[in-house]
């Protein structure tokens, strides 16, 4: 079964703006939304560039956005006419009201924002076909790994039992370097250079960043979203690598999300891999997922899952899906963005 929709409004608006270039703006210019932006002015012949949303409109940037407009003020930034957003801000608050109001005027969003979709995925979607737009937020998680799209694949094929995964770059990337012999502070300090990390770490070694990866795998298997504080998570700070290093074993951070009778259960933890051969081949920045449905089929993926080439990548994923079935005026939209399950 693929997942469409396939409401005839939403086919005749698209397919007014099939004829021309999609007109895009850019929320957040840092890692993600800087090399988005870039890619757009690449691809002229499809996108138009038509705004950016920035917090700071004197910060230099690439030469190549010099004549961009850019805009601090969310309603001045839509009143540009948009005909897709991209969300990559770093601030879930900020995405969440970016999104609402984009959505609320028939706007298209395109989301790398997991702090902002997480919790509001059912009304988002809601929103999104009360008015007529797509919402895509493929990007959320998994970087390259094409984690949503796998668990909807699974999905159809069956009800899913369980789902284990690797869903924060960064840390992986932290577990690889102290597992070489680099101390903890420096293994951080290299995965923020390379972009997987951020400034501030917190919220990749608190958890908090895998904790609304998994919510949101969570609502696409199983069609609940579940609150922050009901999934465990384990920190990683220097005492817990030390120990890792000592033990002399393959470990990795896991999220497992399984259905149980009362409900659904999500756990996130460092675990020893050395006897599962396709988690413990994830190393440095990378990503992967197994979904087991209840015929104990597996359905898997894996690629890098921090940084700026594959998070991009997956954002003109989503952008590509609503661009080719504009400009082919098709009766079925793919816009990855299944109903919860009843």
């Amino acid at each position: 079964m693929r997942v469409t929709i396939s409401d005839r409004e939403i086919v005749e608006k698209s397919a007014a703006v099939g004829a021309r270039r999609l007109r895009v703006g850019v929320a957040g210019l840092g890692v993600v939304g800087g090399g988005a932006a870039l890619e757009l002015i690449g691809e002229a012949a499809r996108y138009e560039l038509c705004a950016v949303l920035v917090r700071d409109r004197e910060k230099p940037r690439a030469p190549e956005l010099d004549g961009v407009r850019k805009y601090t003020d969310v309603g001045v930034f839509l009143s540009e006419g948009p005909d897709v957003i991209i969300d990559a801000l770093p601030c879930g608050d900020a995405g969440r009201v970016l999104i609402e109001r984009a959505l609320e005027q028939g706007v298209s969003v395109v989301s790398a924002n997991k702090q902002a979709v997480f919790g509001s995925l059912a009304r988002f979607h809601r929103l999104a076909a009360d008015n007529k737009a797509a919402f895509a937020y493929s990007a959320s998680v998994g970087g390259g790994a094409p984690m949503v799209e796998t668990v909807r694949k699974a999905r159809s094929a069956g009800e899913i039992k369980s789902l284990t995964a690797i869903v924060n770059g960064a840390v992986n990337y932290i577990l690889t370097l102290v597992g070489s012999g680099v101390s903890f502070d420096e293994a951080v300090a290299r995965a923020q250079a390379a972009g997987f990390a951020e400034p501030d770490p917190a919220a990749d070694l608190s958890g908090d960043d895998a904790r609304a990866k998994a919510s949101i795998l969570a609502f696409e298997a199983f069609g609940v979203e579940i609150a922050a504080d009901k999934i465990e998570v384990e920190a990683l700070d220097a005492a817990r690598a030390d120990h890792i290093v000592r033990d002399g074993r393959a470990w990795r951070q896991l999220t497992r999300i399984e259905k149980l009778d009362r409900g659904v259960a999500a756990r996130i933890a460092y675990e020893c891999v050395d006897g599962d051969g396709f988690f413990r081949a994830v190393r440095d920045e990378g990503n992967a997922l197994r979904v087991v449905n209840a015929t104990g089929a597996d359905f898997t993926c894996a690629d890098k899952g921090a940084g700026r080439g594959p998070t991009v990548r997956s954002l003109f994923a989503d952008l590509e899906a609503i661009h080719t079935a504009a400009a082919d005026g098709a009766q079925e939209i793919s816009l990855k963005n299944p109903p919860p399950l009843s």
